[in-house]
């Protein structure tokens, strides 16, 4: 008697076995693969949270920089209209003092050969550098040496020096020519007074 089998010959066990074989490589090969690249995605946050926060940083440096570049600019733009505004000042002062010299030095002339008793002046000459040369006549040598030691008194003149005194007789009376010089200066103006302290 014949046996037919209608249900065919069972799969070979063998392939499945292959498949589930190569399904395992190919997880086992790309589970590193991914925590790979999760690690550089996670490392590409971190790079780039620190590239943003050092262009902040920068930013922030170049705006403090721009800053203080108009500060500097400020400040130098100050200095210069203080330095102008002084020079004005200077020329007004040189201004008021020329204006001031001659009449003050008459002036300081004046009393200083009113306190020197039988004294004369004949000439009086600037020279270069406030210099003024004094040109007169005196009854004794004693009235010359008060008119110098006035002069020095007066606070006007300075280096005052005799530079020519000469005797000379006239109707029976002794009479002294002498030439002198003094550098002239104008007293420094009085210091302002402090400023009033603050309150208790």
């Amino acid at each position: 008697m014949i046996r037919i089998n209608l249900l065919g010959r069972p799969r070979p066990k063998v392939k499945r076995r292959v498949a589930i074989a190569g399904t395992l490589q190919l997880v086992l090969f790309a589970v590193p693969v991914l925590v790979a690249v999760a690690v550089l995605v996670v490392q590409y946050v971190f790079i780039k949270g620190d590239i943003n926060a050092l262009q902040q940083q920068i930013e922030q440096k170049e705006s403090e920089k721009r800053t203080m570049a108009q500060l500097e600019k400020e400040i130098k733009e100050y200095e210069e209209e203080q330095r102008r505004l002084q020079g004005r000042l200077d020329v007004i002062e040189n201004l008021k003092r020329n204006q001031a010299g001659p009449v003050r030095l008459l002036e300081a002339v004046g009393n200083t050969v009113s306190l020197t008793e039988t004294l004369w002046l004949t000439n009086m000459d600037e020279q270069a550098d406030n210099t003024i040369q004094f040109k007169g006549v005196a009854a004794s040598v004693d009235a010359v040496a008060n008119f110098i030691t006035n002069l020095n008194r007066s606070g006007y003149f300075q280096n005052v020096e005799i530079k020519e005194s000469i005797q000379k007789e006239k109707e029976g009376m002794a009479n002294f020519e002498f030439t002198l010089t003094a550098k002239f200066v104008l007293p420094a103006p009085p210091a302002a007074p402090p400023a009033a302290g603050g309150g208790m």
